[in-house]
């Protein structure tokens, strides 16, 4: 077997099923893995796909509250939860190893007998509209909400994964029944486990549990907007702020564009870890920032490479200067080898560390195949990224950084962001 064991079957029903065993471990995860999240919501529907998410937590036909369901994974020592992203709704128990069919029942149960009681989902309104107000009310989140709307407009992928406060209010219970219809069907979703399992005892398992599952076909992505940025600027002025919080970047690059990789390293060497050009910069040398870091996002068809900081307000423009300056710098200049290895060391690395969980390595194969149609292993990843020459490097800098491609998403104590919206240009 290989040093990556993950074994593919896509069940009479049209089900896919990852099954990864790993003899060394203690635990096992099941993971089911939806095609479906904010981006395929109308303005209406909002918030719709996360509230969902909530609800088949709220009772089943074999378990009908919350707490029976809670009881049946917490008896067990285990752990469950769910998440909810622009493209995907992922459900998950972890267990060990032993118990995994209680897990995958749990699961099942959860998502093929859903009860959406009237009354959960009045209660449960309530809560998320709580949760929509923590989010706003915290910086380091919401400016992430203002970039999305920077970079997407009014398309479904620059709308808040939680909804709004009046899109939540007038959500009914019709409309979980349809969404659910429409999208959680054999086409649409994955089923992963992991861990310390037998593999023809968990596919039967899984062919079992997973048979009342509705037959269907994927939902395809909508399109994305054509032109990126659809904003240049966005500032959401807050009196009460002490720091100034901000997003700087530009379109970015595809889940499905084989330069993604190139974008990973590009991202790491600017602003992916404590010898990064942006840390040492921004934080070591001037002081401005105690957190700065780039990422590289990619949606199926679409992508936004960014800049995130929080700077002390009177240093505000002085921290865009310096990261604008770092954009133009590794745009005019071919990186170092040495420099190059580094982040090539520092992907590598954190691929072990984020494989060491079953959990992780359940979301890492179930997102793949959702998105690319195509699991890659870890080592397989790896030859891509040290296949990454610095001539690669910038010349996707240079496609990518351009000038007139740039925006940015103020949230601050600021009246005006003017002098900001000046510098850019």
């Amino acid at each position: 077997m290989s040093q990556f064991p993950l074994i593919q079957k896509t069940l009479v029903s049209g089900l896919r099923t990852i099954i990864m065993p790993r003899e060394q471990m203690a635990s096992a995860t099941i993971l089911v893995l939806i095609g479906v999240g904010s981006r395929y919501e109308t303005p209406k529907q909002s918030g719709l796909s996360h509230f969902l998410e909530h609800m088949f937590f709220k009772g089943t036909e074999n378990r009908p509250t919350t707490k029976e369901i809670a009881e049946a994974i917490d008896n067990v020592g285990g752990e469950f939860n769910a998440f909810t992203t622009e493209e995907f709704t992922g459900y998950y128990v972890k267990v060990a190893a032993e118990h995994i069919e209680r897990g995958a029942d749990v699961v099942s149960d959860i998502l093929l007998r859903p009860l959406f009681p009237v009354e959960e989902i009045e209660r449960e309104r309530g809560v998320i509209q709580e949760e929509i107000k923590m989010y706003t009310d915290n910086p380091m989140r919401h400016i992430n909400n203002l970039w999305q709307k920077v970079m997407f407009g009014e398309h479904p992928l620059g709308k808040r994964v939680d909804g709004y406060k009046e899109t939540v209010a007038a959500l009914k219970r019709k409309d979980f029944l349809s969404y659910v219809k429409s999208h959680y069907h054999t086409g649409n979703a994955i089923v992963v486990v992991a861990g310390n399992v037998d593999v023809k005892k968990t596919h039967k398992l899984l062919a079992k549990l997973f048979s009342p599952l509705v037959v269907g076909n994927e939902t395809i992505p909508k399109n994305a907007p054509k032109r990126l940025p659809v904003q240049k600027f966005i500032h959401e002025y807050r009196k009460d702020l002490d720091q100034t919080h901000m997003m700087v970047g530009v379109p970015g690059i595809a889940a499905s564009d084989p330069r993604k990789y190139q974008a990973e390293l590009l991202a790491a060497m600017l602003g992916g870890g404590m010898s990064s050009r942006l840390f040492l910069n921004v934080r070591e040398r001037n002081g401005l920032a105690y957190m700065v870091r780039t990422s590289s996002e990619s949606y199926t068809d679409t992508g936004s490479f960014v800049t995130q900081t929080g700077v002390r307000t009177e240093k505000a423009l002085d921290a865009l200067k310096l990261i604008l300056e770092e954009y133009d710098r590794i745009m005019e200049e071919v990186v170092s080898e040495e420099e190059l290895h580094k982040v090539k060391q520092m992907a590598r690395g954190n691929s072990v560390l984020d494989l060491e969980e079953t959990n992780a390595l359940a979301l890492f194969a179930s997102v793949q195949e959702l998105t690319e149609r195509d699991v890659l292993t870890p080592d397989e990843m790896m030859k891509k990224i040290d296949a990454v020459t610095p001539e690669d490097i910038q010349k996707l800098a240079r496609e990518l950084l351009q000038k007139d491609k740039r925006a940015f998403a103020l949230l601050g104590p600021q009246k005006s962001s003017a002098t900001f919206e000046k510098l850019l240009r």
